[in-house]
C-alpha cells in the first residue's frame, strides 16, 4: 500500500512538474509582456514563446519593442531561436550551439544630438548603478558560440538633421564559430546586401590569448548616391553618384586596436558630382587605389598605385572666385576647420610632424578631361583640354626630387607635352617646368585678344617652348614662341592700348614666321609679387619696346646695324648726301622690298633757331628774314636730296618724307634728322 502511495505521489509531482513546464512558456511570456517596462524600460509584444526542454532550445516568435510612445515599433523580429547548453555554465562556460534571428527590424532616429533609444540607455544605466555589486572575485567566463545566423534583417537610420533616411535591407550573415577559450585562432564572418544592390562581407581570425587578429573586409557596389545629403553638409552640390568597391586587409591586436594596419585595394566607378544648377563639374570613370601599408598610429601612409581613368573637371572662373571654391566652401565650415586645426596643433608635437611618412609608388592619369570657362571678359571663354595623360616617378616625403610627365590635347587640335619636377617638401618654392606646345591655334584666344588688346585674331598657329624653374622662390623662365600665318583684324576697343598687331607684323620674318624669345625673372618671396603679374609685365614691356623701337627686329631683314634704320642725321648747315646716308637710304629701299606691307616714313626734325644761330655766326651781316630763308632752304635741300635719291633708286617706292610740325617739342635741341617711322600699310 505504501509503495503504491509513493508511486502516486511521484506521479503527481511529475505531473505537476510536467504541467509547470508546459505552462511556463505562456506564463513567462505574459509576465514579460505585462512587466516589460519594469524589466526592459519599454513596452514589448510577443506572439509566442516556445521551449524545447529536450534540446534546450528557446524560440521567440513575433517579438516587438515599441518606442517610448508605446505605439510605434522600434525593434521587432519574426523568429529568434537559441540553442543553449546550460550545464556548461556550471563550469563557468557560456555555450550557444545555435542562435538564429530572422526578420529583424530596427528603426534608429537621430535628431539634434539625441537618439530614439536614449531612454533605454538611461534606464539600464540606472539599473546597473542600483544593483548590488558582488565583490567576490569570479573566474573568467569562457565563451563558445556556434552557428550564429542573421537572416533578412532590415535596418533604418533616419537622420532628421539632414532629412535623410538610410535603409539596409535583406541583411544576412553567418558566423560559424567563435570561441574564447581555445588556443587556436577563432573565425567569424559577416555578409549582408545593400538595398540598392551590392553587398558587404567580412571575415576575421582572432587569437583570444594573444589578442592578434586578421580581418578581411569586402564592399561591393556600394551606391554613393545614398550619401548625397551628408555630402551637402560640406559641399554645395546637387547630386553625388557612383559605385564604391573595396577589398581591405586589417591586422592588429584587440588590446591595441588603434595600432591596426590596413592594406588592400579601393575601386570607385562612374563617380560624378553636379553643382546646384545640375551641371557636372567633377567625375571619373574609374579610380583605382592600391594601399600598400596604411599605419595611422605611426603616421605612415604607403600607397602602391593611384590610377585615374577618364577623370573630368569643369573649372569656371568668375570675377572674384571660381566654381570649385564656391562648391566646397560651406558657411561655417571654415571656422570649424580652423578650430580643429588649432586643436590639432595644441595637442600635436614637432616630433609627430617629423615622423609623418607618405609614399605613392605610381600615379597615373589616363584620358583626362578639363573644361575651362572664363567669365572675366563679359563673354564665356571656353577651352577644352582632352586626352590628358600623366605618370610619375615614386612620390615620397623623403624624396629629394620628384618628376611628373604629362601630355594633352589642346582644344581638339594642339598638343602639350610637359615634364614637371619638384621638391615634395616645398613644391611651391622649388620646382622646374619644361613643356612644349605644338599646333596651338591662336584664334582660340580671340576673346582675350579682343577684350584686352582690342584686336581680333583671324588665324595663326603657335609653337611654344618653355624652360621654367623656381629655386628658393627665385623665378627663372626662358620662353620661345614661334608663330606662323598670324593675321589680326582692326583694333576696336580693348583695355590696354598695346601695338600688338604692329609688333607681330614687325616680328614676321621673310617666310611670315615670328620667332620671339621672352625671358622672365622674378622674386616670388616678395608677398607683393604674383607670378601672373610678372609674366604679364614682361610681355607688356616687350610689346612696348618692340612697338616703339622696331629697329632691332627689322635689322635682320637687311643685315643692318639697327641704328642705321633708326634715323638719318645731318649736322647744321650740312645738306650733303654722303655715302653713309646713301647707304641708309638703300637699306630702307631694300627693307621696303623685303618686308611686304611695311610702311616707311622719314619725318624731318630740326631746331631751326639753333641752325639760324649757326648761319648768323657764319655771316653776321645777314638779316633776320634772310636767316629764315636760309634755314628754309637748308631744310628743303635736305628733303630734296633724300627724296631725289629714293625716286632715282626706285621710282615706285612708297617711302614718304614729311616735315614735322614746327611746334613739335621733339624739334627743340635737335640737329637736322630724319626719324624713320614704321607702320603697317
Amino acid at each position: 500500500m505504501m509503495k503504491k502511495s509513493l508511486i502516486w505521489i511521484l506521479a503527481v509531482i511529475l505531473a505537476i512538474i510536467f504541467l509547470a513546464l508546459i505552462l511556463l512558456p505562456g506564463f513567462a511570456k505574459r509576465y514579460a509582456v505585462d512587466h516589460s517596462k519594469e524589466l526592459l524600460g519599454r513596452q514589448i509584444a510577443l506572439e509566442k514563446l516556445k521551449i524545447n526542454y529536450f534540446t534546450t532550445t528557446i524560440r521567440l516568435i513575433g517579438f516587438k519593442m515599441y518606442e517610448a510612445d508605446g505605439i510605434t515599433t522600434f525593434v521587432s523580429f519574426d523568429n529568434l531561436k537559441v540553442n543553449l547548453q546550460p550545464l556548461n555554465y556550471l563550469k563557468n562556460e557560456l555555450v550557444i550551439e545555435q542562435l538564429y534571428l530572422e526578420g529583424l527590424y530596427a528603426n534608429i532616429i537621430h535628431k539634434d544630438s539625441s537618439f530614439n533609444f536614449d531612454d533605454l540607455l538611461a534606464f539600464h544605466t540606472a539599473s546597473a548603478d542600483s544593483a548590488v555589486t558582488d565583490t567576490t572575485p569570479s573566474k573568467p567566463l569562457h565563451f563558445r558560440f556556434s552557428n550564429l545566423e542573421l537572416k533578412q534583417a532590415s535596418l533604418i537610420y533616419d537622420d532628421q538633421n539632414v532629412i535623410k533616411t538610410t535603409k539596409i535591407e535583406d541583411l544576412s550573415f553567418v558566423i560559424p564559430y567563435i570561441a574564447w577559450n581555445e588556443e587556436e585562432k577563432s573565425e567569424a564572418g559577416l555578409r549582408f546586401n545593400f538595398a540598392q544592390g551590392g553587398f558587404f562581407q567580412s571575415s576575421i581570425e582572432i587569437d583570444p590569448n594573444a589578442g592578434d587578429f586578421d580581418a578581411n573586409v569586402s564592399i561591393n557596389s556600394l551606391t554613393l548616391g545614398i550619401f548625397t545629403k551628408y555630402a551637402r553638409e560640406y559641399a554645395n552640390i546637387d547630386s553625388l553618384d557612383g559605385k564604391f568597391n573595396a577589398n581591405l586587409h586589417i591586422s592588429g591586436n584587440i588590446n591595441k586596436i588603434e595600432e591596426s594596419v590596413f592594406s588592400g585595394k579601393i575601386d570607385i566607378l562612374d563617380f560624378m558630382m553636379t553643382d546646384p544648377e545640375s551641371r557636372k563639374f567633377l567625375g571619373i570613370n574609374r579610380l583605382q587605389v592600391g594601399l600598400k601599408k596604411i599605419d595611422p598610429y605611426y603616421s605612415r601612409y604607403e600607397v602602391d598605385s593611384v590610377i585615374l581613368t577618364e577623370p573630368y573637371v569643369h573649372f569656371i572662373l568668375s570675377d572674384t572666385t571660381n566654381n570649385i571654391a564656391e562648391i566646397f566652401t560651406v558657411p561655417g565650415a571654415e571656422s570649424d576647420t580652423l578650430q580643429s586645426a588649432e586643436t590639432v596643433n595644441d595637442i600635436g608635437s614637432a616630433e609627430a610632424e617629423d615622423s609623418l611618412y607618405y609614399a605613392v609608388n605610381s600615379l597615373i592619369i589616363r584620358q583626362g578631361v578639363l573644361d575651362y570657362t572664363d567669365n572675366l571678359t563679359g563673354e564665356p571663354f571656353d577651352y577644352h583640354l582632352g586626352d590628358i595623360i600623366l605618370n610619375t616617378d615614386s612620390i615620397s616625403s623623403d624624396a629629394g626630387w620628384v618628376n611628373l610627365y604629362s601630355q594633352m590635347l589642346l582644344n581638339e587640335r594642339g598638343t602639350l607635352k610637359a615634364e614637371v619636377g619638384f621638391n615634395p617638401l616645398d613644391p611651391a618654392n622649388n620646382i622646374s617646368l619644361d613643356y612644349v606646345i605644338t599646333d596651338f591655334q591662336l584664334s582660340d584666344l580671340n576673346i582675350y585678344s579682343r577684350f584686352y588688346m582690342g584686336f581680333p585674331i583671324i588665324y595663326g598657329n603657335m609653337y611654344y617652348k618653355s624652360q621654367t624653374s623656381i629655386t628658393q622662390g627665385q623665378l627663372k623662365s626662358e620662353n620661345k614662341l614661334v608663330m606662323t600665318e598670324v593675321e589680326m583684324g582692326d583694333k576696336s576697343g580693348g583695355i590696354y592700348d598695346l601695338p600688338i598687331k604692329f609688333v607681330l607684323f614687325i616680328l614676321k620674318d621673310r617666310n611670315g614666321v615670328i620667332n620671339l624669345d621672352v625671358p622672365v625673372r622674378g622674386d616670388l618671396n616678395d608677398p607683393k609679387i604674383r607670378l601672373g603679374k610678372i609674366i604679364w609685365t614682361t610681355f607688356k614691356n616687350l610689346i612696348i619696346k618692340i612697338g616703339t623701337a622696331p629697329y632691332d627686329a627689322l635689322a635682320g631683314f637687311v643685315n643692318a646695324d639697327p641704328k642705321e634704320l633708326e634715323s638719318i642725321e645731318f649736322d647744321y648747315l650740312d645738306t650733303t648726301l654722303t655715302a653713309q646716308r646713301q647707304h641708309q637710304l638703300d637699306l630702307l629701299l631694300e627693307l621696303e622690298q623685303k618686308k611686304e606691307g611695311l610702311g616707311i616714313e622719314l619725318v624731318y626734325f630740326n631746331d631751326t633757331d639753333k641752325e639760324k644761330e649757326m648761319i648768323a655766326a657764319d655771316d653776321n651781316r645777314k638779316k633776320e628774314n634772310e636767316l629764315d630763308n636760309q634755314a628754309t632752304l637748308l631744310s628743303g635741300s635736305r628733303v630734296s636730296v633724300l627724296g631725289n635719291y629714293l625716286r632715282s633708286a626706285n621710282d615706285s617706292t612708297l617711302i614718304r618724307i614729311t616735315i614735322s610740325d614746327p611746334r613739335d617739342p621733339k624739334n627743340t635741341g635737335s640737329k637736322p634728322v630724319f626719324k624713320v617711322i614704321y607702320s603697317i600699310k
